[in-house]
């Protein structure tokens, strides 16, 4: 792992940065540590019971290079039985396993072990806590898994005892903090630079596809330019529920913002849109700034009586900030193109304060995205 990080480095130009080298020599110890375990035989296992190998939870702010670091260490990790996935995408299968585990007296216990007969080493990005509902789900869940022996490697833009701060009866979520750190090494990766936003000259590349301030015409066009086609409205069924859609192809869809990220939408329903398409557009992104909103909104959707006529909503947008940062991890994570019509460049898009932290990392992602390298 080392040396590829080396030739990384060398060709994209990194700048040194203590804390990646830091981590680096660690994943290479680890990455050495699993080798050599997963060559001893079966007969040799069970004759002299090694202690458990540790895994490594990585974090710091957004743009450190986390998320390279835990995707070199899978690429270079010399076993097969191993999986990288994002943590939503993680949850979301556990919760699916769970509904089918009607009549089983431990469930979670039983999925550990289904899990532990296909992986060794399980590496999930962006762990991060803020619905009840997984909380009290993951204490049980990673007990089970380190009981089979499970190694994990995470990414996290906080330290452990900083997950699911002020979340609703957080005493019963302590215990899986206990336990990251009983089963993991807890790195830090802070260096000085957000390596995002070191490597994209505002100068020299304009946004890809983000575009501002608003205009209805904008990705209309966009659409037109890169299908060829005009395209009509329609609505598109999502896990059982209907999503309005402005235009698509078989492989490229137009959204309005707040068809896809107001309403019962679900990480699940994302997850979903990545497996069909991929290419999203999506129009009219407002600012999310917690005030009242007064837009205008275009195309057919019963809950907002659309039509382009004039819709007035008092409301927080912090559930829509919410929703929309999670399309855009999915997407990010699933390299699908996103192209964006907002109301304000990248960086003002959020003025809330209770996701300012969240948001951040978000606005990251969108800023990387719009490099052709992504």
């Amino acid at each position: 792992m080392l040396s590829a990080y080396q030739a990384l480095s060398t060709s994209n130009n990194f700048k040194y940065d203590y804390a990646q080298v830091n981590a680096v020599a660690k994943l290479d110890d680890l990455s050495e540590q699993i080798y050599q375990h997963e060559r001893k035989s079966w007969l040799a296992k069970r004759l002299k019971k090694s202690s458990a190998i540790r895994g490594i939870y990585l974090y710091g702010r957004v743009g450190r290079g986390k998320t390279m670091l835990m995707d070199l260490f899978f690429q270079n990790l010399a076993v097969t039985a191993k999986k990288r996935i994002h943590f939503h995408r993680f949850i979301e299968e556990v919760h699916q396993q769970l509904n089918l585990c009607t009549g089983q007296s431990d469930p979670l216990t039983f999925i550990a072990k289904q899990w532990a007969k296909k992986i060794k080493v399980l590496c999930f990005d962006e762990f991060y806590v803020s619905d009840i509902g997984d909380a009290m789900l993951l204490s049980g869940l990673f007990q089970a898994f380190f009981q089979q022996d499970i190694i994990l490697i995470a990414t996290s833009n906080c330290r452990p005892e900083e997950l699911y701060r002020n979340g609703l009866q957080r005493e019963r979520f302590m215990p899986t903090i206990d336990l990251i750190n009983d089963y993991c090494q807890v790195l830090s990766v802070d260096g000085a630079v957000d390596h995002r936003l070191d490597r994209y000259d505002e100068t020299a590349i304009a946004y890809r596809d983000y575009t501002y301030p608003l205009n209805n015409k904008t990705l209309r066009q966009r659409f037109l330019d890169i299908t060829g086609i005009v395209g009509t409205s329609g609505n598109i069924t999502v896990n059982h529920r209907k999503i309005p859609f402005q235009a698509k192809t078989d492989t490229i869809i137009l959204f309005d913002f707040y068809a896809l990220c107001s309403g019962p939408r679900s990480q699940r329903d994302y997850i979903s849109l990545a497996d069909h398409f991929k290419l999203v557009l999506l129009d009219q992104v407002p600012q999310f700034d917690g005030e009242r909103i007064t837009s205008v909104i275009s195309g057919v959707e019963d809950d907002y009586q659309r039509d382009g006529k004039l819709l007035s909503q008092l409301r927080h947008l912090d559930d829509e900030a919410r929703r929309f940062i999670a399309v855009v991890d999915e997407f990010y994570d699933r390299n699908i193109r996103l192209i964006i019509n907002a109301e304000v460049d990248i960086i003002e898009l959020y003025q809330g304060q209770q996701l300012s932290f969240e948001f951040a990392r978000c606005q990251s992602r969108l800023i990387e995205m719009q490099q052709l390298a992504y």
